[in-house]
């Protein structure tokens, strides 16, 4: 007896995909019991079987799709079968039965498929339908509720980018002032090199300037473009270079309310177990709530420390603190305590990143004032 499983599905959903096979061939004559999903394309995927001395063959595109359009539980071998269908009964299948998990468009998700000596095309025992039907429908709910999830995550994902490139769009006036002010002195060192092109001290220096400004160009260009772009899983969060990039992001924000923006690392910090954009995406979004909350003149400070194998991070402003009243939906999405413009959405993903990362985050106020967000990550 071959007893076959792929994790087509996972978790839950797999395991009732075996039982429901397991239940089928124990509860009929059937020795060979397959249960088949579609890929996106349409294309047949293995998602569980049963099978007694024989092999298993994957069925071809056509009739796998014939099998889907079925209405219900359908012997094979009975009158008006479609031609589609003949390569299932040459497989040793006798019937087939739908498993509807996308109900928006009228398509099943998959198709169960049995057959054996005991139950031979044309004369399939109406119990042994009954039980296959029955089966089916039992897979109806866990199928839909998985391609939900599936929506859901998907729409998650998107979620999350829109919301990074909507952080760097309120940085749009922070970006062009950073790249202006290379500029202007490119263009400066430009306009002067005619009356002073025969000065070599003038042109060595002109040509180090214009070097190391265009590098910074380059370096900011590098960080938004990183910033923007889906993360990747095989990035491991590198916390230094994260935060030295979002404090270039953020600076001039903070110099135009002159607010002080310190940060304190430990000299040598590993590698945490989030991945380098979405650390990035995470670090922004609390610098940014940081900023704002904080008075003019105010003070962030950001601190770090390494608890046994987690990575504490405290980024604490000196303004007015978190309402009793706002904490319990701070991370709440489309919960914003701005009334000028519409938000809500940063603090809610960072909260989902961080959960999702293994760790937690947590918000107090400080005794001497101020809100103090504590990132709790674990190391990679």
């Amino acid at each position: 007896m071959i007893d076959v499983g792929e994790p087509a599905l996972e978790g839950d959903l797999h395991t009732l995909l075996g039982r429901a096979v397991d239940q089928l061939a124990a509860s009929t004559s059937c020795t060979q019991v397959v249960a088949w999903g579609a890929e996106t394309g349409g294309e047949p995927r293995l998602l569980a079987a049963r099978i007694e001395g024989a092999s298993l063959v994957t069925p071809a595109q056509s009739p796998f799709a014939a099998a889907r359009a079925l209405p219900r539980a359908f012997d094979l071998g009975g009158p008006g079968v479609s031609t589609e269908l003949k390569p299932l009964l040459e497989q040793g299948f006798s019937a087939a039965a739908p498993i509807f998990g996308n109900e928006a468009d009228g398509t099943a998700a998959g198709v169960i498929l049995l057959g054996g000596p005991g139950e031979p095309a044309g004369r399939v025992r109406p119990r042994t339908l009954a039980a296959l039907s029955a089966a089916a429908e039992r897979l109806r709910g866990p199928l839909l509720t998985a391609a939900a999830a599936k929506r859901l995550s998907s729409l998650d994902h998107e979620v999350q980018q829109l919301n990074r490139l909507a952080a760097l769009g309120g940085l749009v006036s922070e970006i062009a002032h950073e790249i202006r002010n290379p500029l202007v002195s490119i263009k400066t060192f430009l306009q002067l090199f005619p009356e002073r092109e025969s000065d070599p001290e003038f042109t060595e220096n002109f040509l180090g300037v214009a070097r190391d400004e265009l590098q910074r160009i380059e370096r900011l260009l590098t960080v938004v473009l990183q910033h923007g772009r889906t993360p990747r899983e095989e990035d491991r969060g590198d916390l230094g270079i994260a935060l030295e990039t979002v404090l270039a992001l953020v600076r001039f924000r903070a110099d135009d309310r002159e607010i002080s923006v310190v940060a304190e690392l430990p000299d040598a910090i590993p590698a945490v177990g989030l991945g380098g954009d979405e650390l990035r995406q995470v670090l922004l979004n609390l610098a940014l709530n940081a900023i704002e909350a904080a008075p003019e003149r105010g003070n962030v400070q950001i601190r770090g420390k390494i608890l046994r194998s987690r990575l504490q991070l405290d980024i604490e402003d000196d303004g007015s603190g978190i309402p009793d009243d706002v904490r319990p939906h701070l991370f709440t999405p489309f919960f914003s305590t701005r009334t000028e413009r519409p938000g809500g959405l940063g603090l809610a993903i960072t909260a989902r990143i961080v959960e999702r990362a293994g760790g937690r985050i947590d918000a107090t106020n400080r005794p001497s004032g101020g809100a103090r967000l504590r990132l709790s990550l674990p190391l990679a």
